[in-house]
């Protein structure tokens, strides 16, 4: 029932204003380099956007040349937006579409979206995404990260988080459906700038001596942990 109220009016619940949703379509987002590896090279390729928001990744995309995309999406205010400006929406409910879909395609993008689902509808919604994907085809993903050290703010930061992941867990999940292929990084990239070096070596110092303590409780655990607030899942049929 939440869904129902939150989804068809999430914008405006966070008092997100038509500036500020053109401004976000509008930005130049730099994709982190695991994502643009796991792009297509032929930009006919089929691509679906998963939970498409604003459709900030979809004109990125766009821009890169890609032609045969589209999104999925049921807030109203963001299929609104979009159709204005020409991107082939389906305004439904995810597993509802995938339970239906007909189509095989090359790449599914679920950029923040999985943590919105239950774990009865993960299960439910996994084996859809696979049979939804052409042989060789690729899921990527950002979800987060439930071992991060500061992980509050994004875990609780929406009303409608469900369910948080760590690379372990994100790989147990997709390999119990058959995806052989799973790789996860830390959702972080930073520049080449003065303050991008010192950014990241600041960063590399506080995750090594948060491994360091972790270590001392579980041992084991050091092996797949991952410091940022978010991963990202490239994961291969």
């Amino acid at each position: 029932m939440y869904r129902k109220i939150l989804y068809e009016r999430y914008l405006s619940s966070v008092n997100t204003t038509k500036e500020q949703i053109v401004a976000n379509f509008n930005a130049k987002e730099r994709l982190q380099s695991e994502i643009v590896s796991a792009l297509p090279l032929q930009k006919d390729a089929r691509i679906v956007d998963v939970g498409c928001g604003c459709g900030a990744f979809l004109n990125v995309l766009s821009g890169m040349g890609y032609k045969n995309i589209s999104g999925i999406e049921i807030g109203k205010e963001q299929c609104d937006f979009l159709a204005d400006k020409g991107f082939n929406i389906h305004s439904i409910d995810i597993i509802d579409f995938f339970e239906n879909n007909k189509e095989r395609f090359d790449l599914i993008c679920m950029l923040d979206v999985l943590e919105h689902f239950n774990k009865d509808e993960i299960v439910t919604l996994i084996p859809l995404l696979r049979a939804s994907l052409k042989q060789g085809g690729t899921i990527v993903l950002r979800v987060p990260n439930g071992e991060a050290i500061f992980k509050g703010s994004i875990m609780y930061g929406d009303f409608t988080h469900e369910t948080f992941f760590t690379k372990r867990s994100l790989t147990q999940i997709f390999a119990t459906y058959g995806f052989g292929n799973i790789e996860v990084f830390p959702a972080l990239e930073f520049n080449n700038s003065i303050k991008g070096v010192l950014k990241r070596a600041l960063y590399n110092s506080y995750a090594r001596m948060y491994k360091f303590f972790l270590s001392l409780e579980n041992p084991e655990s050091v092996r797949t942990f991952l410091p940022s607030q978010n991963i990202i899942g490239v994961i291969k049929r």
